[in-house]
């Protein structure tokens, strides 16, 4: 007796939890990525020295300016990306963004960014 109220008990979770699953509304829609104009930009790559200029940029102002000195492991910040609010990420988001690709750069003796990621999209296309 006991062995088939229990077979019962599972078999009503079984289907109540099914039942949850139907009725939850389901997120079904697109999302849209739209460019919010911000961007960044490598000024200077010297690849003898390892020093490296990131910058944030949004409507032609430079908002944000990131030296990475690789010899010296050193960095240095002017400016905020705190008046873009949602458009752009955190600073030490940038920060952290700059660093590493300093390190790719230099290590892949890259000195011309927007020439290399040009290069790449074009052997990807």
């Amino acid at each position: 007796m006991k062995k088939n109220a229990l077979h019962k008990s599972s078999f009503l979770k079984v289907i109540f939890g099914i039942w949850v699953l139907l009725k939850r509304k389901k997120n079904a829609g697109y999302t849209l990525f739209v460019p919010s104009g911000v961007r960044h930009e490598y000024p200077l790559v010297d690849l003898t020295e390892q020093k490296v200029v990131g910058t944030v940029i949004y409507k032609d102002k430079v908002y944000l300016k990131v030296l990475v000195n690789l010899k010296e492991d050193t960095v240095s910040v002017e400016g905020s990306v705190s008046d873009l609010g949602d458009l752009s990420m955190d600073k030490e988001s940038y920060i952290d963004m700059f660093q590493s690709d300093a390190r790719f750069f230099v290590n892949n003796h890259i000195s011309d960014p927007q020439k290399y990621y040009e290069e790449l999209n074009e052997s990807i296309n």
